[in-house]
């Protein structure tokens, strides 16, 4: 073998290690409920190949609760960072963010990590009412994210994310997203 071969060899090994690292660092942080087996919808599936191959984009899912928005989440993060997509992901519910950002509970490195992350997905958002004081929040968190062209996933019961942040927020988010309707039953109501 050259040189050049075996710097190659050994650039393969490490990028699969990477790869495997990473995955397992987004699985051990998935929660058990979303752990179990599915059929992706194939725009999440798309989204997440389109991720992994560098063109990222936001992505906003909304349906009815129950039809399996925060498990297509998990489940497309996982096969982005399983097909190269390298850079950190943060998965959190929109009132775990709330919790960074309130003045009793205020963890600023928290917020931090979730306004710089590769990958950005707040699941929930909208299930409770959001107070000025969150919005001017989320107002900088999208600012940030959208300046930096950093992807940012929303999940949400409402189709109305105008109504729900504001035309600035949501301006932000829909800024080249990918929509996806998700509807179906409730899939935690199933015998």
């Amino acid at each position: 073998m050259t040189p050049d071969e075996i710097n190659s060899e050994a650039a393969a090994i490490w990028l699969a290690e990477r790869r495997q690292r990473l995955t397992e660092n987004l699985l051990a942080h998935r929660p058990a409920a979303f752990a179990g087996p599915g059929e992706l919808h194939a725009d999440l599936v798309t989204w997440a190949r389109n991720l992994a191959a560098g063109k990222a984009r936001n992505l906003v899912i909304t349906g009815p609760v129950g039809v399996g928005k925060t498990w297509g989440v998990w489940k497309a993060a996982e096969i982005a960072v399983r097909g190269g997509y390298e850079e950190s992901v943060v998965i959190t519910s929109a009132a775990r963010l709330r919790r960074y950002l309130a003045p009793a509970t205020a963890d600023p490195a928290a917020f931090t990590r979730c306004r710089d992350a590769g990958l950005l997905a707040i699941d929930d958002l909208g299930a409770f009412g959001l107070s000025e004081w969150d919005l001017d929040n989320l107002g900088e968190l999208a600012d940030t994210r959208w300046g930096m062209r950093a992807p940012t996933v929303i999940t949400s019961n409402t189709t109305d994310l105008q109504g729900l942040l504001g035309p600035r927020i949501s301006s932000r988010i829909a800024d080249g997203a990918l929509i996806v309707e998700m509807d179906g039953p409730d899939r935690r109501r199933q015998p």
